[in-house]
């Protein structure tokens, strides 16, 4: 069964725990799998990838890829607070997501 998040693609984030703790970025893929949330986010968690060469002008090497982090170390931006906790509240027929602290509409 498949997990449902708060946090979605191309959300702006702060990580809150890890070696990158205070960077912020914004969501580049969400996995689901396993009901184990992960998350990629740009410019964050890089991590050296050695890259096998295809071909004679294609060189191989060592690229920095962005490694994926668990979902519950990252926290959503709003705009006046900061990192943030995520609401819900109902407008009408639509779901939308608020920030807890002042209500702003993310």
């Amino acid at each position: 069964m498949a997990m449902k998040f708060k946090i979605r693609k191309d959300d702006n984030v702060e990580i809150i725990a890890g070696k990158d703790k205070g960077k912020r970025g914004t969501i580049v893929r969400v996995f689901e799998k396993n009901g184990k949330g992960r998350v990629i986010v740009s410019g964050a968690n890089l991590v050296k990838k050695a890259i096998k060469r295809r071909s004679q002008q294609d060189a191989g090497g060592i690229a920095e890829v962005e490694a994926p982090l668990d979902i519950s170390n990252v926290a959503i931006v709003c705009k006046k607070c900061g990192a943030t906790k995520i609401g819900y509240k109902l407008d009408g027929d639509k779901k939308l997501r608020v920030c807890r602290k002042c209500g702003e509409t993310l």
